[in-house]
């Protein structure tokens, strides 16, 4: 698999003020990005868990730590998916 490297700058003065590492910020920034990005429907659970570095069940804990819902469809939504399955 190929990957692509992202760098930018943030005062120290953040890592002081969260008491962590370069290595901790960094896997915090990820893991976040990626429950964003599976919230907003950008990343599959699969992907979002693969972006966090994490298993897929670690991903789910993190989920539920963070109240996101793995499934979540708008009431619409819900129903387009129903009437598909009643097909």
């Amino acid at each position: 698999m190929r990957t692509a490297a992202i760098h930018f700058e943030i005062p120290e003065d953040i890592l002081i003020a969260l008491n962590q590492n370069i290595s901790e910020f960094t896997q915090q920034a990820r893991l976040y990005t990626a429950l964003q990005l599976f919230k907003d429907h950008k990343l599959s659970f699969g992907k979002a868990a693969e972006l966090a570095g994490i298993s897929k069940d670690e991903f789910l804990i993190e989920l539920d730590k963070n109240n996101i819902d793995f499934l979540s469809y708008d009431p619409s939504e819900l129903e387009a998916e129903l009437g598909r399955l009643e097909k």
